[in-house]
């Protein structure tokens, strides 16, 4: 399990600092957004504007909350594997539906998807021997 959690603890970490980035490229982006809205005064922008908003809104959130649910999972991984690997597998996964194929998020979702498995079969692994 300790090798499971290292890795979703520098799979989470490599995470949040993309997700920060992201993150503040989301809020430019929405500033801009913004900015386009107020020149143009038809109401066709008005409703590209809020469909962009809460899109935004969307990429903000989940480059935030998915990088602190791979830490908080690679830091239960140590105490209870299951868990542990579970919750860095669903960042895995959050990471990689949120923002795809790409250069970063696959570091980052690779880094947490071995560890999060290697946490879970450890876990299992030591079911079995318990019996």
């Amino acid at each position: 399990m300790k090798v499971g959690g290292v890795l979703g603890l520098i799979g989470g970490v490599i995470a949040l600092l993309v997700g920060v980035v992201g993150f503040k490229l989301a809020g430019a982006g929405s500033g801009i957004m913004s900015g386009i809205a107020s020149f143009n005064g038809d109401a066709n922008s008005a409703r590209v504007n809020a469909d962009v908003q809460s899109t935004l809104a969307f990429y903000r959130t989940m480059s935030l909350l998915m990088p602190i649910i791979g830490i908080l999972g690679a830091g239960m991984a140590f105490k209870n594997g299951k868990l542990g690997g579970a919750l860095m597998g669903i960042a895995a996964l959050g990471i990689l539906w949120a923002f795809g194929f790409g250069v970063f998020s696959l570091i980052c979702v690779v880094l947490l998807g071995i560890g999060g498995f290697l946490a879970f079969s450890d876990a299992q692994k030591g079911l079995q021997t318990e019996s």
